[in-house]
């Protein structure tokens, strides 16, 4: 089963079903397809488990504000300022490929 690493201060949001969806810029993809699970994993929490509804991809200037709802987020430029923040080293530009995932939390592992 493939791990996701999220930042402790996400594990709120998706235990409560508010992000709904994460977004790894294409080097750090996992290999999972819709019905697949993972499991969530935090620093200082416990690991949950997430099912995966939905996969894709798009380029950093496509993301949106129902992007921004599914990460948590209140718009586009929030998302995309986090994401920038994450991925600093790479150099997020306009073209760069980010795969999304969309889940639901399913419970604790």
């Amino acid at each position: 089963m493939e791990i996701m690493k999220f930042k402790d201060h996400f594990y709120p949001a998706i235990k409560n079903g508010v992000k709904t969806q994460t977004m790894r810029m294409s080097h750090k993809r996992i290999d999972v397809k819709e019905d697949d699970y993972v499991i969530g994993r935090f620093k200082n929490y416990e690991d949950v488990l997430l099912k995966i509804t939905k996969v894709g991809y798009k380029m950093f200037k496509s993301i949106n504000d129902e992007d921004a709802m599914r990460e948590g987020f209140n718009s586009a430029d929030e998302l995309k300022n986090e994401l920038s923040e994450i991925y600093k080293d790479m150099g997020v530009l306009e073209t760069s490929r980010f795969y999304y995932y969309q889940f639901k939390f399913k419970g604790f592992r």
